[in-house]
């Protein structure tokens, strides 16, 4: 099967549930704004916005609808590798995608795709408008340049999370472990927590994650340093996501022969 095909597919497969679903994709462009004033709300409730300020150096309002923004785009593709095999599998067609001949390391880098491409949607709702309304004209192409930084992002966390999803799959399809690393994931990103704060154990797990580099360079540009590190964290994430696509393909192996060997069990 062609690359194109697989594409075709899974887009087929994401819209007509989208198409058939519309208040998901309501919410999908909605959640940004209520994450940033739930956050506002109570945050202002406890302490001054300058003091946020102050500490992070960018208005609380622009990093947090960012920060929505970025997590939200990360997690529906990510939970795309991680969950589908679970969905497969309560469906009964997983048997199907182990028989078939499609590369799996190829199916699994396609299936977030879709959902990647809503990313522009969700920035164009979000990050557009309040830019504007705080820098001017000025911050559409800075808006664009964050949705871009983000997209990329989402490309370099696909061998990471077929790596993850190839191994906890492999070793007993655990919802439970995913509900686990699911949330750790969103915390070492450095999305809410810029990860210069976090304690040395926490950073050096956050300087595994390829889209971590990724969320840091988005956090420097918003403080206005375009400058060599910035770029550096870019290629290091490109880097590292290009380093861990090996081991997904091994994982995604091991992963089938142990099912083939076991019958593919679905119950």
């Amino acid at each position: 099967m062609r690359v194109l095909d697989l594409v075709r597919a899974e887009y087929k497969l994401v819209y007509a549930e989208m198409i058939r679903r519309k208040s998901e994709l309501v919410l999908l462009i909605l959640y940004p704004y209520v994450f940033t004033g739930f956050i506002l709300l109570v945050g202002c409730g406890t302490g001054s916005p300058r003091v946020f300020e102050e500490r992070v150096g960018v208005n609380p309002a622009l990093f947090l609808i960012t920060a929505g923004f970025t997590v939200m785009a990360l997690m529906i593709c990510i939970d795309d590798v991680l969950w589908r095999p679970i969905w497969e599998a309560w469906i009964g067609t997983l048997p199907y995608v182990f028989a078939s001949p499609v590369n799996k390391l190829l199916l699994f880098s396609v299936m977030p795709l879709p959902r990647a491409s809503l990313v522009v949607l969700i920035g164009s709702t979000s990050l557009v408008p309040l830019y504007v309304y705080q820098y001017g004209l000025a911050g559409i192409p800075l808006a664009l340049l964050v949705i871009l930084l983000v997209v990329v992002g989402v490309f370099t966390m696909i061998p990471p999370s077929i790596l993850t999803s190839g191994l906890l799959h492999a070793f007993g399809e655990s919802w439970r472990a995913l509900n686990i690393v699911r949330p750790l994931v969103i915390v070492l990103l450095g999305v809410y927590y810029p990860r210069y704060y976090m304690p040395l154990v926490a950073r050096l797990l956050s300087y595994a994650l390829p889209s971590s580099h990724i969320v840091e360079s988005i956090q420097r540009i918003l403080l206005g340093l375009v400058d060599e590190p910035t770029v550096l964290l870019l290629a290091t994430g490109v880097l590292l996501a290009l380093l861990y696509t090996p081991a997904s393909r091994k994982s995604l192996v091991l992963w089938e022969k142990r099912k083939v060997r076991e019958g593919v069990k679905t119950s």
